[in-house]
């Protein structure tokens, strides 16, 4: 069996609705440090201590955040 994968739990992520908006995240100096991985067009892994950051900018930007935690 080979063991090339790793389970990793609560892993925020931030998924927004347009590519530009995470597009501008990614950029922004304050928010694109944090971001660890991009998943997708839409979708980022972000630290875990720093998603009140993402929060804060997001709400600047007039983006409503949803927050669902599992």
């Amino acid at each position: 069996m080979n063991n090339n994968a790793t389970l990793h739990e609560n892993l925020p992520l931030i998924e927004v609705t347009e590519k530009y908006i995470l597009d501008t995240l990614i950029a922004d100096p304050t928010t694109g440090q944090y971001i660890l991985n991009r998943l997708s067009d839409t979708v980022a892994v972000i630290w875990p201590q720093h998603v009140e950051v993402f929060l804060t900018r997001l709400r600047k930007q007039n983006h409503l955040p949803r927050v669902v935690h599992h």
